[in-house]
């Protein structure tokens, strides 16, 4: 910023995720930010504090202060406080980053992360529960195939890797119809459980373009393996897994896998649906999984249930004994989602964990 010092100083206190380049850390080390912005009128100021954020690579989540600060009674605070503000006075803007994760940066302490669940991981799930891979290369098969056969059972996996609100063409839509749920409010959080039930639907339906493409692809497969392997007998299973749909809940996910599978193909007589993430303050970590159906149902299922469980349970303890392979691919914690759109910003944020030393101060 140029000008003359002197003037109103407006301070302005964001969350923030950095962006994926960011050189000084990783997309989900939130942080909040605190900027003294030089100027008169309030709206601009904010205008200048997004241009700042987005040079110094951060995507902002919510705004959660926006005031004009009194310079009597900064002075009277002194300290860093009055040194950031007479730093906007002199060069128009201060800008300071508060961590919200320890041992927040590129160069903090490691994170102890769980091996990613991967086909490989599932390779070893299907063989603990007594199937087989079909063709252990599918990219070099000519013709469609599906990945495994258990029981009476064919199933194809599918893994859904990346969360469909950051797509541009979603952010539109997903903007007006949560809008007007929050009128006037700069900041809209991308809450599924505020929407009414014919709201529910249409953010379904926005967000089910992955579930169904997969869902139709995995049905020729399935149709294609059963022909070639010329066995009137067997049954046809899909084993959808949300490793990267990081805001999407459980529920909701495998209610739709199910409503696709069964709308879109008559090949699907066993339904799996399967949801892994991992959360993390920095300092304590946690990894969940959940698998639907809840209830008991074919032995081939009920087989994959188990088995899946004990493999994860053993990657866990692998993983506290510091015992994965070096090169063994990571899971990565979820991260927030951000948006605008017509000067409102829309966020999906993960629960945020306490530190230690925070919960003991409750």
């Amino acid at each position: 910023m140029t000008g003359a010092p002197g003037g109103d100083i407006q301070n302005i206190v964001v969350r923030a995720k950095p962006s994926r380049d960011h050189p000084e850390y990783f997309e989900w080390q939130t942080a909040k930010i605190c900027m003294f912005v030089r100027d008169a009128d309030r709206e601009r100021a904010l205008g200048t504090a997004r241009a700042e954020l987005e040079r110094r690579r951060w995507s902002l989540l919510e705004c959660i202060n926006k005031s004009t600060l009194i310079e009597q009674r900064v002075r009277a605070e002194g300290g860093e406080v009055w040194a950031a503000y007479v730093l906007a006075q002199q060069e128009g803007i201060f800008f300071k980053v508060f961590p919200e994760h320890f041992g927040a940066g590129r160069d903090g302490p490691p994170l102890i992360r769980p091996a990613r669940i991967s086909e490989s991981f599932m390779t070893e799930v299907i063989q603990d529960a007594g199937g087989r891979r079909l063709v252990e290369d599918s990219s070099a098969q000519a013709t469609l195939n599906a990945d495994f056969l258990l029981g009476d059972y064919v199933f194809e996996l599918k893994d859904l890797q990346e969360d469909a609100q950051e797509k541009g063409g979603h952010q539109e839509r997903l903007a007006a119809l949560f809008a007007p749920y929050f009128p006037g409010q700069p900041s809209v959080p991308l809450d599924p459980a505020r929407l009414s039930k014919t709201d529910l639907r249409t953010y379904l339906d926005i967000l089910g373009g992955p579930i169904h493409g997969h869902v139709k692809k995995a049905s020729r497969q399935v149709k294609a393996t059963k022909a070639l392997l010329g066995n009137p007998g067997l049954r046809g299973g899909l084993i959808l897994m949300n490793t990267g749909f990081a805001s999407y809940p459980h529920d909701l996910f495998a209610e739709q896998v199910e409503r696709y599978a069964k709308k879109d193909s008559s090949q699907f007589d066993a339904i799996i649906s399967i949801t892994i993430w991992m959360e993390t303050n920095g300092f304590d970590s946690y990894v969940f999984y959940r698998l639907s159906p809840h209830a008991a149902g074919p032995r081939e299922i009920e087989a994959i249930r188990g088995a899946f469980d004990d493999r994860f349970t053993k990657m866990m303890t692998d993983l506290m004994r510091g015992q994965l392979a070096p090169d063994v691919e990571r899971m990565q914690p979820r991260q927030p989602v951000s948006f605008a759109v017509d000067g409102v910003d829309f966020n999906w944020q993960p629960p945020r964990i306490p530190l230690p030393w925070e919960k003991a101060g409750r």
